[in-house]
């Protein structure tokens, strides 16, 4: 896949991960599918005896975060086609929680089929190793790098646009995704961000 393609898929991917974590965090029972960090704090909270918070939704994302994890570094390994190996992979997870999704299974299932694909989704990113582009989820880093490298904070940064576009990229995906739950349910927002992971899967395979 050329540079620039992989820069505008990694920015897709954020977008997508805006709609996950949205239908995660609104109708899922707040929980984060591909935020780790956020899973953690709550999870914390919730063993800490905090009213409001629950153990298990966050405990069971977070473990099905890990198995994507170790799942996209053994997909890591699959030689020249290891990209639209993990691609396909995370196309058919988000397809399958779409449908699971339209026939209203329980909210445990969608949360460890979509904390799963985001899992393998980090990893898949991380090893690509786009610089300011690595993560598709964590903006902490990504919105610090930012400011450290504007010319104004003495930072001489030439990427900084990266930094400002992955922001914006999951900001939409959340605001979108965050209307079409309140608005139509769980299951369009995830159709939606079906669609460009196969299409990017497809154009690895070519």
């Amino acid at each position: 896949m050329p540079d620039r393609m992989l820069k505008s898929a990694i920015l897709t991917l954020t977008v997508v991960s805006g709609l996950v974590d949205a239908v995660s965090f609104l109708g899922l029972g707040s929980v984060f599918c591909s935020a780790i960090t956020g899973n953690i704090v709550l999870l914390g909270l919730a063993l800490g005896g905090a009213s409001g918070f629950a153990v298990w939704p966050h405990f069971v994302a977070l473990a099905a975060y890990v198995a994507g994890a170790v799942a996209g570094a053994f997909l890591g390994r699959a030689g020249p086609g290891w990209l639209r190996a993990a691609l396909a992979v995370e196309a058919v997870l988000l397809a399958s929680a779409t449908v699971m999704a339209f026939a209203g299974v329980s909210a445990y299932a969608l949360i460890v089929v979509l904390a799963f694909a985001m899992g393998i989704r980090n990893l898949t990113t991380r090893r690509l190793g786009v610089p300011n582009l690595t993560s598709t989820t964590v903006m902490t880093t990504t919105v610090t790098s930012m400011i450290a490298g504007l010319p104004l904070m003495g930072g001489h940064d030439p990427h900084v646009g990266r930094l400002a576009a992955s922001v914006v990229a999951l900001i939409c995906g959340v605001v979108a995704g965050g209307w079409l739950v309140v608005h139509h349910g769980i299951a369009w927002p995830l159709a939606i961000g079906t669609v460009p992971v196969v299409l990017l899967a497809v154009i690895a395979i070519k």
